[in-house]
C-alpha cells in the first residue's frame, strides 16, 4: 500500500488490509487476480450509526505515519461506532495487462468486477453519464453541482469517458470542479493578519528583492464582546498562515510595506493587543503587527486542522487586503466556530438551499455557457459526488484523485460527453477531450 507521496504505507495501513482481502476476495476461487494488480483508491471513516462518511480531520485518528499518530493530539477519542473504509477509483494493472491507457469507460467496469461492494467498508465510486453535446449539458452540470454544494460534497470530479488514466495530451486532463475555484460562490471570511515570518526559499521564489516576511499569520479576535469596556484590549487567536502559495506577490508587497513602521517583536502580550495560539500548531510569528491588517479570505469549507480543537477555512486563500477596514469588522473567533459548525451538517430545508445554489451559479456567468455540437458526440462523467465532505450521508458514492487546481478557475464550454463523479477527500474533475 503506497500513500499519494510514494512512501510505501503498508504497515501504516494495517486497519484495511482485512478489507482489502475481503473486498478483493484475495486466496479465494473467486479472486479474479491472478498474478499482481495495481489499484487507486481513498481512506475514508465511516459512521455507522449515523450511515455516513465523516469529515477529513477524524482520519488521523485512524491511520499512522511511521508508527505514530500525528496531529490527533486535540482530536476526540476513537468512537466505537467508526471505522476505516476504502473507496476505489480506477485500476492501472491487472496481472499482465497495463490498462492506464485503456479508456476511463473500460478500466470502470473492469474495476467493478473485480472489486465487491462491502457496505460502509469497501465499495466504487458511482458515476453519472453527461451527453455534452446537448444543448441541455450545461444546465444539467449545474444542477448537478448545486445539488453537490447543498448537501455539502467537496466537489465534482469531471472525466472524458473515452480517456485513459496517463496521456501527454493536455485536452484529455482532470478537470476539479469545486464552489471556490469560482469567483464569488466560495466560503469567504474576514480575517486579521497580525504577524509575519520570512523564508529565505520563498524570498527568493518571488524574486522581488529583500523583504521582511514572506508569511503571514491569520487571525480572529476572540474577546469581540469584551471591547466595549475602557480597560480591554483585543485577544487575538492564530488559526492559520499564509505564505506565496496562497496569497498574490502584490499583497506580500503591499503588507511588507506597511506593516514594516508598525512592527514589533512577537510577545504574547503588548500595549496594543494580546496574542494566543495552540501550542502544538507552531504558529508563532517572528513579529506582530501594531496595527493589525484586515483581509478577506475564501477556502474550501471548513476543517479542524492537525492538533487544534478548533474548525477553520480548508485551503484558504487571501484575495485581498482592505484598507480602510479595522480588525472589529473581521470575524470573530467565537462567529468562526459557529459558522463552521452550522456547515457540518445538511440544511434544514434541503431542497430550499439546492435552489438558492442554482440560482447563484446560473448567474454567476462562470458554470453555464452554450455548448457546440460535437461531431464525436463524446461523453463525460460527472462526479455525482459521494464524498461529504461536511458529514452527512448519500447513498451515490464517486470517484476521486487527487487534487490538480490551488487557484479560483474558470471553466470553458465543454463540447464532448462527460461523466461526473466525486470523490471522498479530495475531489476531481477529468478535463474533456475537444474536439
Amino acid at each position: 500500500i503506497f500513500s499519494k507521496s510514494g512512501r510505501d504505507s503498508t504497515i501504516d495501513r494495517i486497519g484495511i488490509h482485512r478489507l482489502l482481502r475481503d473486498s478483493l476476495r484475495l486466496n479465494t476461487i473467486e479472486c479474479k487476480i491472478r498474478k499482481q494488480c495495481i489499484l487507486e483508491g481513498e481512506l475514508l471513516v465511516w459512521n455507522d450509526d449515523y450511515g455516513r462518511i465523516e469529515p477529513f480531520h477524524k482520519i488521523r485518528k485512524y491511520v499512522k505515519r511511521s508508527g505514530r499518530l500525528l496531529g490527533a493530539a486535540r482530536d476526540s477519542p476513537v468512537d466505537l461506532s467508526e471505522h476505516l473504509m476504502i473507496m476505489f477509483y480506477d485500476i492501472l494493472l491487472l496481472d499482465d495487462t497495463f490498462c492506464a491507457r485503456d479508456s476511463h469507460e473500460t478500466r470502470r467496469q473492469l474495476l467493478q468486477s473485480l472489486v465487491r461492494r462491502i457496505p460502509g467498508r469497501a465499495d466504487v465510486g458511482s458515476r453519472e453519464i453527461v451527453e455534452i453535446s446537448s444543448f441541455t449539458a450545461a444546465e444539467r452540470l449545474i444542477q448537478t453541482f448545486a445539488r453537490a454544494i447543498a448537501q455539502r460534497w467537496e466537489g465534482l470530479v469531471l472525466k472524458g469517458c473515452d480517456d485513459p488514466y496517463f496521456s501527454f495530451d493536455t485536452s484529455k486532463s482532470f478537470i476539479k470542479l469545486k464552489k471556490d475555484y469560482i469567483p464569488g460562490i466560495g466560503d469567504t471570511v474576514d480575517f486579521v493578519i497580525i504577524g509575519g515570518s520570512r523564508n529565505a526559499n520563498d524570498e527568493q521564489e518571488l524574486g522581488v528583492g529583500k523583504l521582511w516576511w514572506t508569511a503571514f499569520y491569520i487571525a480572529c479576535v476572540e474577546n469581540k464582546n469584551e471591547l466595549g469596556c475602557s480597560n480591554s484590549k483585543p485577544r487575538f487567536r492564530i488559526v492559520d498562515v499564509v505564505n506565496r502559495h496562497s496569497i498574490s506577490k502584490d499583497d506580500i508587497i503591499y503588507l511588507n510595506r506597511h506593516g514594516y513602521f508598525g512592527r514589533a517583536p512577537f510577545v504574547t502580550s503588548m500595549p496594543e493587543f494580546d496574542t494566543v495560539f495552540e501550542p502544538g500548531r507552531k504558529q508563532q510569528p517572528a513579529e506582530l503587527f501594531k496595527h493589525p491588517f484586515t483581509v478577506e479570505v475564501v477556502g474550501a469549507g471548513f476543517d479542524k486542522p492537525a492538533n487544534a480543537g478548533y474548525f477553520t477555512l480548508r485551503f484558504l486563500r487571501v484575495l485581498k487586503v482592505h484598507e480602510g477596514r479595522s480588525f472589529k469588522d473581521a470575524i470573530s473567533f467565537a462567529e468562526l466556530q459557529g459558522i463552521a459548525t452550522k456547515c457540518q451538517g445538511k440544511p434544514d430545508d434541503l431542497q430550499k438551499e439546492e435552489e438558492s445554489w442554482l440560482r447563484r451559479l446560473r448567474t454567476s456567468g462562470h458554470l453555464g455557457g452554450r455548448s457546440k455540437k460535437s461531431r464525436s458526440g463524446g461523453l463525460f462523467s460527472l462526479g455525482s459526488g459521494y464524498i461529504d465532505k461536511q458529514g452527512t450521508s448519500n447513498r451515490d458514492m464517486g470517484t476521486a484523485t487527487e487534487s490538480l487546481h490551488q487557484g479560483n478557475t474558470s471553466f470553458p464550454s465543454l463540447k464532448r460527453k462527460m461523466a461526473p463523479e466525486v470523490l471522498a477527500g479530495s475531489s476531481i474533475l477529468k478535463r474533456v477531450k475537444q474536439d
